[in-house]
């Protein structure tokens, strides 16, 4: 039974992680180790602490929480004795099957629609600006009108700042499925020098485009399948 209750949250939907009295983390499953990559071990061990029983036991609320493109809407937090405590966070999964209409997309140049856009949105602004880009990254199909409109706003956030790094990437090890394909997940970051706001129609947009955005302390980030 123990094995299987092991196994059971190894292979749950919902990162759970076990830390020690120092906040250090002994052990977590898969999904954990995904929440990992955009949330550190001390900001997820102070979401338990606060979120714990004044009392040994177990505390269930329900929240919003965001780390990186993964939202959560309740989270668990429990301990039996001055040891550890257990934190569990509830992932929001959409059921929508990813599908993109291929007749509306066109070959194009990343690098030359960002040029694009910075120029007309940047035109009377003395923002420094750094670019750090995968050059190897071919020409891929995307909504041309709507991905500008997206880098557009995304620009805009950035006006007033003084410098502004834009990194383009290819994720490693991590995958799109759309229309039942799998495709590289090509990511375009933009990092000022303030903290970034949630913004909704940044969002929005980026939906549009068949784009996923998430705010991460002063970076826009928006990620896209590489669609050949």
């Amino acid at each position: 039974m123990a094995n299987l209750c092991e196994e059971v949250l190894e292979h749950d939907l919902n990162p759970f992680m076990v830390f020690d009295a120092n906040g250090k983390i002994k052990r977590y499953n898969s999904e954990a180790e995904f929440l990992l990559s955009y949330a550190s071990v001390d900001e997820l061990y102070d979401l338990a602490v606060t979120n714990a029983s004044k009392h040994f036991g177990f505390n269930h609320k329900y929240t919003n929480l965001q780390f990186g493109k993964f939202r959560y809407y309740a989270l668990l937090v429990g301990y039996v004795d001055d040891e550890e405590i257990a934190l569990k966070l509830y992932k929001v999964v959409s059921t929508k099957v990813h599908t993109i209409n291929d007749k509306k997309l066109q070959k194009a140049n990343v690098f030359s629609l960002i040029e694009l856009s910075k120029n007309s949105t940047l035109i009377e602004s003395n923002i420094k600006i750094e670019e750090i880009y995968d050059v190897s990254i071919p020409e891929m199909k995307l909504d041309i009108n709507n991905f500008l409109l997206c880098l557009n706003e995304c620009f805009l956030q950035f006006k007033k700042e003084k410098a502004l790094t834009i990194r383009v990437y290819v994720k490693v090890g991590e995958y799109e499925v759309i229309n039942q394909k799998k495709y590289p997940i090509v990511v375009i970051e933009f990092e000022g020098e303030n903290l970034v706001a949630f913004n909704e129609q940044i969002e929005l947009k980026a939906q549009k485009a068949n784009i996923i955005s998430f705010f991460e302390d002063k970076k826009i980030i928006l990620e896209f399948a590489a669609i050949m």
